[in-house]
């Protein structure tokens, strides 16, 4: 279940017990729930060791209640109404060096307190994931937090709890994954890496809660022991991805694994040193691709940028009449206002004017097989455009050039298209290779399973950004090759456009090339 702070309540039994067997608990123990919802961690931990203390923490008033009603009768529960990012009495227990670590000393206090790491023995939380900051609170989070994304309170949360945690003192986190691999989270990726050793990492699809939408594709359930430097980046991690169902889960739980499960097992010096502490989880080949300079990346040989976005899609934007997409919200314009231009002024002299427009995905690879959408192009219009703070009039010089289009919400198979001059959406990223001999050439390259599997690597997320996608290795062979690869994705759109279904053949022959062109070369 979900409630207004983002925080989902962990309500399943199977993730549950495998997280509080990952902490070792013991008689003794002083644990912290900073997240503690209505109580399923700690209805778990008082059944399974008695001789403990608990303090459990939410923001909600509602959960507080829950809780309270529960849980009053205990003398070793602690149940208090905060905010776990910034209660002082939780600042008087954090270890002050890896606070200071972070630029963090908001507080006076903390200048004095002299404690030799944190507090608690073990914590175990499934904190807010995404949860909305007024503007005055962000403020103080980014003082707090210095050099973090606080919009992303889950990461927040894990620094958070590692500050409180003993040397030696174990936790347990259900988040998203993004923390694993995107730019914003790479400083808090180096804390983990230096300040803790992580022990396991589960990757594994949100859908393991039923009825919820996370928005987010994987959740993780990471496992970590607070240690010293040299400790830390010593440490191996394993990871676990490709869970199909829960009762995966159940194997590890019972020392098993499923068959089909991928397991990587890193060692955490390897991960902080490569580019931005990335977690890069693929074969090796695909991973020596990734992190070896020798290989020239998408941005050097090419520009790769984000499209135009006119401020309010619904008033700006139309579908065509022979939309085949059912496209709700959307209004159709008379054929008479549709125009062709490549100004980047707008069409003057007309009152109302619509031009073809790239947005969204493409169902076809290659050469887009019907296009939906047109935005206004009137002068007039235009100049609102670049005048209006909600619009993005950004990379403008690429607007009506040929190059190749990237829809910015991924699939499992990558699909590039020709833009064909056309002006193309913030939705698209688009590619512009420096020599333009090698259209062709990268529009196969964009078409083909290795640089899919390689931008899944590189990114694990629903989306494609321009960031990432400059990322991607390329490798350009012996002119023979280019000109073989084009000759054939030149086919691909021919037969395509005719309605011939030869042209998987030469699909098929494309991919087989490009796998060798990269295999060969490590």
């Amino acid at each position: 279940m979900k409630d207004k702070f983002c925080t989902y309540y962990t309500n399943s039994n199977e993730i549950t017990s495998y997280m509080i067997g990952q902490l070792n608990l013991k008689k003794g123990d002083i644990i912290l729930e900073p997240s503690a919802g209505e109580g399923a961690f700690i209805d778990r931990i008082i059944k399974e060791v008695s001789d403990i203390k608990i303090d459990a923490l939410d923001i909600n008033k509602a959960s507080i209640n829950i809780l309270n009603q529960k849980y009053s009768h205990l003398k070793n529960i602690n149940i208090r109404y905060a905010d776990t990012l910034l209660d002082k009495e939780l600042d008087k227990v954090a270890d002050i060096r890896l606070l200071k670590h972070t630029n963090t000393l908001l507080y006076n206090e903390l200048n004095f307190i002299q404690k030799n790491y944190g507090f608690y023995d073990k914590i175990i939380g499934n904190p807010p994931y995404g949860a909305w900051q007024d503007y005055e609170k962000r403020e103080v989070l980014k003082k707090k937090y210095s050099g973090h994304y606080v919009k992303e309170t889950y990461s927040l949360f894990l620094l958070r709890a590692l500050s409180l945690l003993k040397i030696d003192g174990r936790l347990c986190f259900i988040i998203p994954d993004t923390f694993l691999f995107l730019k914003m989270h790479s400083k808090l990726r180096k804390i983990l890496l230096t300040k803790s050793s992580i022990h396991e990492i589960l990757i594994f699809p949100s859908k393991f809660f039923p009825g919820i939408n996370f928005g987010y594709s994987n959740l993780s359930i990471i496992t970590l022991k607070r240690t010293n430097e040299m400790q830390s980046l010593d440490n191996n991690i394993r990871i676990i991805k490709g869970f199909r169902n829960i009762d995966d889960l159940n194997q590890i739980s019972n020392g098993k694994l499923s068959n089909h499960l991928q397991v990587f097992h890193l060692k955490q010096k390897t991960i902080l040193d490569t580019e931005d502490s990335k977690f890069i989880l693929t074969d090796i080949n695909n991973k020596e691709l990734i992190i070896n300079s020798k290989y020239k990346k998408l941005g050097e040989i090419a520009k790769v940028v984000t499209g135009f976005y006119c401020g309010d899609n619904r008033l700006f934007i139309r579908r065509t009449r022979n939309s085949h997409r059912k496209i709700k919200g959307y209004e159709t314009v008379d054929d008479k206002k549709i125009h062709i231009s490549s100004s980047t002024e707008g069409i003057p002299n007309i009152e109302e004017a619509y031009i073809p427009y790239i947005k969204g995905s493409s169902k076809t690879s290659y050469v887009r097989d019907d296009n939906d959408w047109l935005i206004r192009w009137d002068k007039k219009t235009v100049d609102k455009y670049k005048t209006n703070p909600k619009a993005r009039f950004q990379n403008p010089t690429f607007y009506f050039k040929q190059g190749i289009a990237i829809p910015m919400v991924k699939s499992k198979q990558i699909k590039g298209t020709l833009l064909n001059n056309l002006l193309f959406d913030q939705s698209i990223v688009g590619i512009f290779p420096n020599d333009e001999r090698l259209l062709y050439f990268f529009l196969a390259l964009f078409n083909s399973k290795t640089i899919s599997n390689l931008i899944h690597a590189i990114n694990p997320t629903a989306n494609n950004s321009a960031n990432y996608i400059k990322q991607l290795p390329i490798i350009i062979p012996e002119e023979r090759k280019i000109l073989e690869i084009s000759k054939m994705a030149q086919k691909v759109i021919e037969y395509k456009l005719a309605g011939n279904l030869d042209f998987q053949e030469y699909e098929t022959k494309i991919n087989k090339i490009i796998e060798e062109i990269y295999s060969s070369s490590i």
